[in-house]
């Protein structure tokens, strides 16, 4: 996508940076924690586009030579596979904190924003004589009747398949393919899919599924906005990065990675989890976390303990393969 008026910026030297999000109110959030605090800070003018940066927009911006985005809101594996293709700068770690990035997601052309987790959330009314409590319960439709809800993209039901089969937290990756689509094929008659955060929401309130795996940010607004009728366990939870890139030769420079590093401070990351309801990347707001949010903060050691940790570099080398056989077993009849 063409951004013609950006030639008036110069890369370096203040102007503005172009943050490609994913829309909605995470604009309004973004803004209040970090752009309007960064311009006042004497830094650029942060400019929102929210129609998705997705894999395939970023490298197709960066093959045709007109890069309009300087900073995009992307997925761990997603900032591996685009850096092997040459679509990312690397992060220049004499400007962003390493240390101030849980380790596993200070990447070399992504670093750690925040934190999400995909948890198990169900209807309490539909299983008031006995909640599910595990990914086990989740497969089990003979004890838990009822329709079943699944990102259509993959990530989180593939680690709940692995952790419904049996296998210990340290053992889901490498996860194995051919035993997660023999669990999804079993429950593919009672199982729907969830394009967004709003849909998977929707499903849970008008009971079109009775258990769902969604992020727990929407999870917890589910729980306050139903008083309760749904509820939601750390349990088996697969912890996720949402990571800040950069695509190559982007408008604004270096400035990209300044903005990016003015994000890592601890309380502007506690300011994030208390608008967005994610969790911090900064071990230091982990530790920092006021006792009113930590029950919605995935890095909170209670938490952690009940987690699997996503490893990106396997979905980077396998994300294409798994996605063919899951979208195949969706479109059978």
């Amino acid at each position: 996508m063409a951004l013609p008026w950006r030639a008036a910026a110069a890369p370096g030297s203040g102007g503005e940076i172009v943050f490609a999000t994913w829309g909605g109110n995470e604009i309004n959030n973004l803004t209040r924690a970090y752009a309007t605090p960064f311009k006042n800070a004497g830094g650029a003018n942060i400019v929102f586009d929210g129609t998705g940066p997705t894999e395939g927009a970023i490298r197709n911006m960066v093959d045709s030579g007109d890069v309009g985005w300087d900073v995009c809101d992307a997925d761990g594996y997603s900032a591996i596979r685009l850096g092997r293709t040459g679509a990312l700068s690397a992060i220049d770690y004499t400007i962003v904190n390493r240390d101030a990035v849980m380790p596993p997601f200070a990447f070399d052309h992504g670093v750690g924003g925040y934190t999400y987790a995909y948890v198990l959330a169900y209807d309490t009314e539909l299983y008031k004589d006995r909640p599910p409590q595990s990914w086990a319960d989740f497969w089990d439709v003979k004890r838990f009747p009822g329709k079943r809800g699944l990102w259509r993209w993959m990530n989180g039901g593939f680690e709940a398949a692995m952790l419904a089969a049996g296998a210990t937290h340290d053992k889901v990756f490498p996860i194995n393919l051919a035993l997660v689509m023999d669990r999804l094929k079993a429950l593919k008659p009672d199982l729907l899919t969830w394009k967004n955060g709003a849909q998977s929401k929707q499903m849970l309130i008008d009971r079109t599924v009775g258990m769902s795996c969604i992020w727990h940010s929407r999870a917890a607004q589910l729980a306050a906005e139903s008083n309760g009728r749904i509820a939601w366990t750390w349990a088996d939870s697969i912890l996720y990065p949402g990571v800040w890139v950069v695509p190559k030769n982007n408008p604004a420079g270096s400035q990209a990675f300044k903005f990016i590093a003015f994000m890592q401070d601890a309380q502007r990351q506690i300011n994030f989890t208390g608008l967005q309801g994610v969790g911090p990347a900064n071990p230091a707001a982990t530790k920092s976390m006021p006792a009113s949010l930590r029950a919605i903060d995935p890095t909170q050691p209670e938490a952690r303990a009940q987690m699997v940790t996503v490893d990106s570099v396997w979905w980077a080398d396998n994300y294409d393969l798994a996605m063919k056989r899951f979208q195949d077993l969706l479109n059978q009849p």
